[in-house]
């Protein structure tokens, strides 16, 4: 089997699909990826066990003669490609399970391993599914994944609930001290309903997988699995065991306290207060007055700092305390220039309304009885 590549393809595809390789793998085989060739094309799979990639590859020839496969091993064959990269041509000439690769200046001859010991998944038919702009849920991604739970016995939470109704795909995240949703349109005309609680590594991969396939994908989920199939490939990933809360119970309903500010300014400041706490005590409080915010912390034995944001408010005095992290990553994410803030009571959750469609919640940090470093 003799194919023909441009550097550059060859590269970007080997190297997108090899970064799903665990670091650490049960089988040799699963160090590799595997090359299926045939019907005039050539497929690159790897997998860690839990999200399986898939990635079509162009071929300079018309025609790929013959048909068969090898596994190749990623951490020899990457670095070669990236060298070669820049070439016009590179040549791949496959004997069983020799692979001989030519380009400038020279050529490697790598011993693979056999494509049938590596782990196959069964797919359905994908009727069942919705149509997506993939940058539309990469977008999505990045704004909920960081209010993912990082506590393995939170399994619930240490994903992402995923779920298909109407003419919405809706993503959520949580950890216990706040979360995040965004809302986006789907072309749905089957009227699917589905849901599931999807892994962060398969989403945060899935954001590589688009800034190479661009175009539209095709979203199916069923009961222990989730896929996204687009123009040049699909990844297939387990789904998390569990019953993801019922997050809509946690948004406040009967906030009265609204409060319209500049995102960039709110920001800045804030980043600038929560340099002045310390680790052990990451509090910004915020100190309501008409048509002004304070930003108030104190870092014990070193320091204190005030800082002032004009806002559009004009309720009575209010104080409220915040994890500076929490605000920080909602307002990084946001679309809308100016936030809304909608807040209760002082212990009860937080309500900022970052774009459209686009919500955190965020639970305070009660400030009776903390001690701010006086």
């Amino acid at each position: 089997m003799n194919l023909s590549f441009l550097g550059n393809d060859l590269y970007r595809g080997f190297n997108l699909v090899s970064s799903i390789i665990p670091t650490t793998a049960v089988k040799n085989v699963l160090n590799g990826v595997k090359l299926t060739f045939g019907y005039g094309q050539v497929e690159l799979t790897a997998t860690d066990l839990e999200v399986l990639v898939r990635y079509t590859l162009p071929v300079k020839e018309k025609e790929v003669e013959g048909n068969g496969g090898i596994v190749l091993p990623a951490s020899y064959i990457n670095p070669i490609l990236r060298e070669w990269a820049t070439s016009e041509e590179v040549l791949m000439s496959i004997e069983g399970n020799t692979c001989k690769l030519r380009s400038r200046g020279g050529y490697f001859k790598i011993m693979g391993e056999d494509p049938a010991q590596f782990p196959g998944v069964s797919v359905g038919s994908g009727e069942n599914s919705v149509v997506v702009d993939g940058e539309i849920v990469s977008d999505m991604v990045e704004k909920v994944v960081g209010s993912v739970s990082s506590v393995r016995t939170r399994n619930a939470l240490c994903g992402v609930f995923v779920r298909v109704e109407g003419e919405n795909i809706t993503m959520v995240g949580a950890d216990g001290n706040r979360l995040s949703s965004v809302r986006r349109k789907v072309d749905n005309p089957n009227k699917v309903l589905m849901n599931g609680i999807a892994t962060v590594k398969c989403l945060t991969f899935l954001q590589r997988f688009v800034s190479e396939c661009k175009g539209t994908l095709k979203v199916i989920i069923d009961e222990s699995r989730i896929r996204f199939i687009g123009s040049k490939g699909e990844i297939i990933s387990q789904l998390i065991d569990g019953q993801y809360p019922r997050y809509e119970e946690v948004v406040p309903k009967q906030n009265d306290k609204k409060v319209v500010v500049d995102r960039e300014e709110l920001l800045s400041m804030m980043r600038i207060a929560s340099y002045m706490t310390s680790e052990g005590c990451r509090i910004v409080k915020f100190i309501l007055g008409k048509e002004k915010l304070m930003l108030s912390s104190r870092a014990a034995n070193i320091g204190e700092a005030e800082l002032e944001v004009r806002v559009d408010y004009d309720g009575t005095a209010f104080e409220i305390g915040f994890n500076p992290d929490y605000v920080l990553e909602a307002l990084k994410v946001a679309d809308a220039d100016r936030v809304t803030i909608e807040l209760g009571e002082s212990n009860g959750a937080a309500l900022f309304r970052t774009g459209h469609e686009q919500m955190c919640v965020i639970m305070p940090i009660e400030l009776e009885g903390v001690n701010l470093g006086e």
